[in-house]
């Protein structure tokens, strides 16, 4: 009875020691995106997808690296805005899901597209790493590829920027 009791407790807490690891990771995901300022792109359509803007070269760099597809909705985005236009490449180490760019000049008209970037939740490797298409553009906004949204815009398309 005693062996039986024993085993079930350090099951237990086995068991509570996993589920509060998965409840830090958790935290420490929104914690990342609670960083960043928050906007809200506006589709022709009336739609809206909700943004993350990745404003300083730390968030940049971060961007969506370590973001689970399930702590990252489909009607979620980041924008990686500049001041002025130059050929942005993007790459996707530490991702968990693919990405569609949207490359956009200084008034949000929609450049080019990159569909189906693919995640590499690996840590960055220059042979292995996905990278998105060089184009010279002044904004970017990633969104999933799985997103009804990322789908429904289209090159020649001009977005608009809501602030919170």
């Amino acid at each position: 009875m005693f062996t039986y009791i024993h085993q079930s407790s350090a099951k237990l807490i086995i068991f509570l020691i996993y589920l509060g690891f998965l409840t830090a990771c958790n935290a420490s995901t929104a914690k990342h995106l609670q960083d960043y300022k928050q906007a809200k792109i506006i589709l022709p359509s009336g739609e809206e997808v909700k943004v993350y803007i990745a404003e300083t070269m730390r968030q940049q760099r971060k961007g969506l690296s370590g973001i689970r597809p399930e702590d990252f909705s489909k009607k979620e985005g980041m924008l990686f805005p500049e001041k002025q236009m130059f050929v942005r490449q993007f790459w996707m180490p530490e991702t968990y899901f693919d990405l569609d760019l949207i490359f956009m000049n200084a008034d949000y008209y929609v450049l080019e597209i990159h569909r189906g970037l693919k995640h590499y939740p690996h840590k960055p490797d220059r042979g292995k790493t996905p990278f998105s298409k060089k184009v010279f553009s002044q904004h970017v906004l990633e969104l999933r590829a799985d997103s009804p949204l990322a789908k429904k815009i289209k090159p020649g398309m001009v977005l608009r920027i809501k602030s919170n």
